[in-house]
């Protein structure tokens, strides 16, 4: 029994003082304001589910995996996970159960942190066999402790739910098969930009796959470039029958990449890649030939720098072989963009001014290839054109007249039409010659 004073006196026992009540109120209020806080926390950050489910590998022998071969499937969680270094534990390792034929295997994990996806790998022996195609049930994934990466309280979901996978036809199983060689990369190489080492918007990324022998083409298959924080699909364009494969992305206005992109190793689906005439998948997988921002291939799809001259040439030659031009014979006259242009003759056709002696003469004819970047003027020979020491085509000898140039990726582009150091000052190989005016 604890005695109480009327009033407050040194005698006074200590859990009966004030100070010791005030303190302890402290202390539950404290206590329960530190438990609604983690309690709200564990509730506000949901467990992750499981988002996808994909069998990234590709048998060799078209759909039937061989003897030795990996079966690689991914699994992705809706939010960050952890595996706390327990794929690979002695003790119930994390696992994820596959039906081959009638036998459960073990696919084997490997370790993440902080990572959505974990890889599960499976590699053939003799005695296994699936004609229709292996299965995934929906607790196929067993053992282990999957957890939140941010929070260690919150379990992960093994429920595969409408991920899980029956039958799949194009991953059957055959053991007794040993596989064919199938065609391997041996190089990736990204073509440059137009200008610099910045690709602009509606320009395209050429990525060249090269392949250990001939490979044909089914289908589109499409290769991942990380662009940014972006990754964009780029596409099969050309190649099938060869070793070198050509894939195109066209940048939009949105991509932006300033450290340079990067195309990860795997896995690159769609399609089909076989070796020439036979039956082995290609290998899909780049491995060592992975590209991590590559710095001479940066993407700013906000900017489109005008296309200028990039040369300049006259491209006939006089019919008699001495180098001068006479009365009625055409002098051809190139002017070549660094790029693809766009040319709008509505309003009027462009002209290109020559220097023949002491006179100017404007071209009488004009024709173009805009998809390669170049326009053809032709001067007529008048009679009284005359020059002893070559024509010359003046830095601004391109007239508009009222047409329009422009960069075909952008028609608010205007292209530049200045010849620069392209101009070209009495080309000796061709002058011109005509009888004197009367």
């Amino acid at each position: 029994m604890i005695f109480t004073p009327a009033h407050d006196s040194p005698a006074r026992t200590f859990f009966g003082t004030p100070r010791m009540t005030r303190t302890l109120r402290f202390t539950a209020v404290l206590l329960a304001v530190l438990w609604a806080v983690v309690g709200r926390e564990a509730v506000a950050q949901t467990a992750p589910a499981v988002s996808d489910v994909t069998i990234t590998s590709i048998p060799v022998n078209v759909d039937t995996y061989g003897v030795g071969e990996t079966i690689r499937v991914d699994v992705t969680w809706s939010a960050n996970i952890a595996t706390q270094n327990t794929c690979g534990r002695a003790m119930s390792p994390l696992a994820l159960v596959v039906q081959i034929g009638s036998t459960n295997r073990n696919f084997a994990c490997q370790d993440v942190l902080g990572a959505r996806t974990l890889t599960f790998t499976y590699t053939v022996v003799a005695a296994d066999s699936d004609t229709d195609g292996i299965s995934i049930t929906g607790s196929a994934v067993t053992g282990g402790t999957l957890l939140l990466a941010s929070n260690t309280m919150v379990a992960a979901g093994r429920t595969l739910g409408t991920h899980a996978i029956t039958n799949s036809a194009n991953h059957k199983v055959d053991g007794s098969q040993t596989p064919p060689t199938a065609p391997t990369v041996s190089g990736v190489a990204i073509n440059s930009p137009i200008v610099g080492t910045t690709f602009e918007r509606n320009e395209a990324i050429d990525v060249t796959v090269t392949f250990s022998q001939a490979v044909d083409v089914t289908g589109t298959p499409q290769l991942r470039l990380h662009i940014g924080t972006n990754v964009r699909q780029a596409s099969y364009a050309s190649g099938t029958g060869t070793t070198a494969l050509v894939f195109r992305y066209t940048v939009v206005q949105a991509d932006a990449d300033s450290n340079g992109i990067s195309i990860p190793s795997g896995p690159h689906l769609g399609g089909t890649i076989r070796a020439a005439g036979g039956t082995a998948n290609a290998q899909r997988w780049l491995g060592t030939h992975a590209i991590t921002n590559s710095a001479n291939h940066l993407v700013n799809g906000a900017t489109v720098t005008p296309p200028v001259v990039s040369g300049v040439s006259i491209t006939s030659t006089p019919a008699n072989g001495d180098s001068y031009y006479r009365l009625g014979e055409v002098i051809w006259v190139r002017v070549t963009f660094n790029r693809a242009i766009d040319v709008v003759t509505s309003g009027g056709s462009p002209s290109l001014a020559l220097t023949v002696g002491t006179r100017t003469r404007q071209s009488d004819t004009f024709s173009e290839v805009p998809s390669l970047g170049y326009l053809v003027f032709g001067y007529t020979v008048a009679a009284g054109d005359f020059d002893d020491d070559g024509i010359g085509v003046a830095a601004g000898a391109v007239s508009l007249n009222g047409g329009e140039i422009n960069d075909a990726r952008s028609s608010s582009v205007a292209v530049n039409t200045a010849l620069g150091t392209h101009a070209i000052a009495n080309d000796a190989a061709h002058k011109v010659g005509t009888p004197p005016l009367v």
